[in-house]
């Protein structure tokens, strides 16, 4: 009776005992599956986070976006308008054939531009400046082919490291975005190499950072067969004065244009 009882005893604990390992690899398996599913959607986050490169300027979007209507002005309106700087100068950290741009996460390398010989020739980037009150870094990335100099503009953003590239409308890079009065919009040229009176102007609207892929968006454009642009000043945030000109005899004739944002 007591081996009996003993018996009993003994196949209850190994049962016990089973029991408990069975439950102790459930909860294992368990918390294994849900580090795998979290792991999971911080790396898809991680690979949608690193697509921060944002094309601004193709010419197919601009042909759907609103013309600039335009009007003559004299030259006296335009000089009672007074530019004001909106790029600031900064230093940057050099080494060798480098310069560094430290953001406000990120230490970003950039090649000097200067002629490295052989088929790389004249090549590399620039810093323009720092949009203060846009925390935007101008940066050019410029290179020869065949003796032709080729260029692009794009705007690095301090606070998260979006990059706006600034599709040019020929081969070398747009001139330097103009900000609106109180920010509100950029504008942008590109004078024709080819052309002896043609260019091109794009605006692209200041939208709220806290979604950066639309913090630029293309708004309007502007073509001219008749000038090329040699300054522009805003008056508003919706008008921009353009002081333009054609060669005639290796001589400047100018004239004058108020350009607006319907």
């Amino acid at each position: 009776m007591k081996q009996i009882l003993l018996s009993f005893i003994f196949l209850s604990f190994i049962s016990c005992i089973k029991q408990k390992k069975n439950d102790a690899n459930i909860k294992t398996a368990s918390k294994t599956e849900i580090t795998s599913e979290n792991k999971a959607s911080k790396t898809e986050k991680t690979v949608l986070d690193t697509t921060k490169k944002i094309d601004l300027g193709y010419a197919d979007k601009y042909e759907k976006l609103p013309r600039l209507a335009v009007d003559t002005i004299t030259e006296t309106e335009f000089n009672q308008l007074k530019s004001f700087a909106s790029l600031e100068k900064v230093k940057t950290e050099k080494n060798g054939n480098f310069f560094y741009i430290q953001t406000e996460h990120t230490k970003h390398q950039f090649k000097k531009y200067k002629d490295y010989g052989g088929e790389e020739s004249w090549s590399g980037y620039d810093l323009l400046g720092y949009y203060t009150n846009l925390k935007l870094f101008a940066i050019t990335n410029s290179s020869t082919s065949e003796s032709l100099g080729f260029g692009e503009l794009f705007l690095l953003d301090d606070t998260n490291d979006y990059e706006y590239n600034i599709v040019s409308f020929g081969d070398r890079r747009v001139e330097l975005p103009i900000p609106s009065v109180n920010n509100k919009y950029l504008v942008y040229y590109y004078n024709s190499a080819y052309e002896s009176q043609n260019c091109d102007i794009g605006i692209l609207k200041i939208n709220d950072k806290k979604n950066p892929k639309t913090y630029l968006t293309e708004t309007a454009t502007y073509h001219s067969d008749e000038f090329k642009i040699e300054k522009i000043i805003w008056k508003t945030d919706h008008v921009f004065y353009i002081k333009g000109y054609k060669e005639v005899d290796r001589q400047k004739l100018y004239s004058y244009h108020k350009l607006a944002i319907k």
